[in-house]
């Protein structure tokens, strides 16, 4: 139960952190982003590098009717170990020695999206698509000592080497449908733009798996886990927040 409450403790520390990053940069980019864009729309194609939620991207949009409808596609890689340092140290509590958690997110996405101005004179955009990929978030845990006795609770030892590993995966659907706000055109009227597109994935009922060896596999059950799934089936969107530098091939 200690272990099984730690793993829910991260997942919701984690979760938390990054709505409230989406939240703090969202205000910041869609100010810059009404005040700096052009109004007037252009016909063309264009491609785009994009930072976001959900990595590196780049992409390709072209105009399917003019003042009002662009299609975009993208491609997105992230892998969280370019901006975490691992590991992080956690102590199990009432005297109990450490463990050593390793969150890794990796994420590949391609997408099509559509974009619809609504207003002709303004660049704010609806926008609705899906993507296709793959994206986990796995959990690493393993004792941070390797030898010698370890704590599992005040009074409670056993060999380090007894404790074992486990991982804790956590997958959505592969085929993800989107909808969005933002602003920015995917063609811009110079030959330099940019966008912020601000939306969610449906990404499924997060589905659990947890491979482990050692003391781990009897103190955390195939119930324990069961249960550990029921509880973060509502986690089933993913928020995005993308900004995307845009060069105007042709008119």
């Amino acid at each position: 139960m200690i272990f099984e409450c730690a793993l829910l403790i991260l997942i919701l520390k984690i979760s938390c952190m990054k709505k409230f990053y989406l939240l703090i940069l969202s205000a910041l980019l869609v100010g810059n982003a009404v005040m700096a864009q052009s109004n007037k729309p252009t016909l063309g194609s264009s491609i785009n590098l994009q930072f976001g939620s959900f990595g590196f991207g780049a992409g390709l949009a072209r105009q399917l009717k003019p003042d009002k409808l662009n299609l975009r596609i993208s491609a997105e890689f992230l892998d969280s170990k370019n901006f975490v340092k691992n590991p992080i140290k956690v102590n199990l509590g009432d005297g109990a020695s450490d463990i050593l958690v390793n969150p890794t997110i990796t994420s590949v996405l391609l997408g099509a999206k559509v974009d619809w101005h609504p207003f002709k004179k303004s660049s704010f955009k609806l926008v609705g698509g899906v993507s296709y990929g793959s994206g986990d978030f796995y959990v690493d845990v393993e004792p941070a000592q390797k030898t010698g006795r370890f704590k599992l609770a005040k009074d409670v030892e056993l060999d380090a080497e007894e404790f074992g590993t486990a991982r804790l995966i956590v997958s959505g659907n592969k085929v993800r449908p989107y909808v969005g706000l933002g602003f920015g055109r995917a063609i811009p009227k110079h030959k330099l733009g940019f966008s912020i597109d601000l939306g969610t994935y449906y990404t499924g009922s997060p589905k659990l798996a947890v491979p482990r060896t050692g003391m781990i596999e009897s103190i955390l059950t195939d119930q324990n886990i069961a249960d550990i799934e029921k509880n973060i089936k509502n986690y089933s969107f993913a928020p995005n927040l993308t900004f995307s530098i845009i060069y105007k091939l042709s008119k």
